[in-house]
């Protein structure tokens, strides 16, 4: 008896084995099958760094919640009053000459950021632009008429006598039909940007309402800069720069670790230097870029990574003096990154942003 169960015993075994190796092409990669090694994950990026050394710069933050005046250096944040009640969308930021122009709900006020005075109404405007003259802007409002779909106004805003008149005042003026969009200040007039065939850049002279010198873009820009007679723009992810003087465009090339360009940003106030964004790629996060206007050449700003290009008008900054930018900058939350030229990164700016949506920015000197 126990000779039998031995030998059912190791039938048993027996047929285990042979059905093993039956099932085995079924549950377990072929021989000949190599079996890729796992990837190391990349480590997160390293938080930036706090800010810890001067900048001799105030930063105005614009948004949902009003706006508020940051003095970088000493820590220390103030809203800016704003008359009566004035609520709505945050429509931008523009510095002039020490002030700064912040339009909300329909309307452009102009804030010189001293503390017990409010801002100060400059009238009706959907948006402003710099004027390509000091202490002035162009304000622009959207009347709804295609035929004079934009009513602009160069104001005087700012200290200095080349403004041409008191504050407030108004030196040029005129209309533009909804094809001619203003996007920013150019010598001798407004660059506008031309919708339809043709399309591109030019420059709209108020004195005689004809369009002038243009550059060749295509259509749709996401955003233009410009300071004097070079013009920034991008088109398809390509970061373009023109001189309004021979009509020359060039391409920036895009820089090592990014996809494409997203937005041209701000120029420095001595025009030498963009500030634009890098788009998100693939394997990329967006981050910001410097630009040598001369050489048309870019680099990125490494511990940048998560600069917003989008929600905010603009979202970068130059310092007065023109040796730091500011940006903003995603995570957590809102926040505002700030980067010297020739520093080995970016560095944070110990400030909780209040808004529901990425701030816009300007800069002034401290009081």
């Amino acid at each position: 008896m126990t000779v039998r169960r031995n030998a059912l015993a190791l039938g048993a075994l027996v047929a285990a084995l042979l059905a093993m190796r039956a099932a085995a092409p079924f549950v377990a990669p072929p021989a000949t099958v190599r079996v890729p090694a796992a990837t190391p994950v990349a480590a997160p990026a390293a938080r930036p760094a706090p800010l810890a050394e001067a900048t001799g710069a105030s930063l105005y933050l614009g948004g949902d919640d009003g706006l508020l005046r940051v003095d970088v250096d000493r820590g220390s944040v103030r809203r800016v009053d704003l008359p009566g009640t004035a609520t709505g969308a945050d429509g931008g930021l523009v510095g002039r000459d020490g002030t700064v122009v912040a339009v909300r709900g329909g309307v452009a006020y102009a804030a010189t950021g001293r503390a017990g005075r409010p801002a100060v109404p400059l009238g009706p405007a959907a948006y402003a632009v710099a004027s390509a003259s000091p202490g002035r802007v162009w304000l622009v409002e959207e009347t709804g008429d295609p035929d004079r779909w934009f009513r602009v106004r160069e104001v005087a805003v700012g200290r200095s006598p080349a403004a041409g008149g008191a504050a407030g005042g108004v030196v040029a003026r005129g209309v533009l039909p909804l094809g001619r969009r203003p996007v920013a200040g150019a010598p001798g007039g407004l660059l506008v940007q031309l919708v339809g065939p043709g399309g591109g850049l030019a420059v709209w002279d108020p004195r005689t309402g004809r369009l002038g010198r243009r550059l060749a873009a295509g259509t749709p820009l996401k955003v233009v800069a410009a300071s004097g007679r070079t013009v920034a723009w991008v088109e398809r992810s390509a970061l373009h720069l023109g001189d309004l003087e021979s009509g020359r465009t060039r391409v920036v090339p895009v820089p090592p670790g990014a996809d494409g360009f997203a937005a041209p940003g701000a120029f420095s106030p001595d025009g030498r230097t963009l500030a634009a964004f890098t788009s998100v790629g693939f394997s990329t996060r967006p981050a910001l870029a410097l630009v040598a206007v001369d050489r048309a050449a870019a680099v990125r700003v490494p511990g940048s990574e998560g600069a917003l290009a989008d929600g905010c008008t603009p979202c970068v900054a130059w310092s007065p003096a023109g040796d730091w930018v500011f940006f903003s900058r995603l995570g957590p939350g809102f926040g505002v990154g700030a980067y010297r030229p020739g520093r080995a990164r970016a560095v944070a700016v110990q400030v909780d942003v209040p808004f529901a949506f990425p701030p816009s920015f300007a800069t002034t000197r401290p009081e």
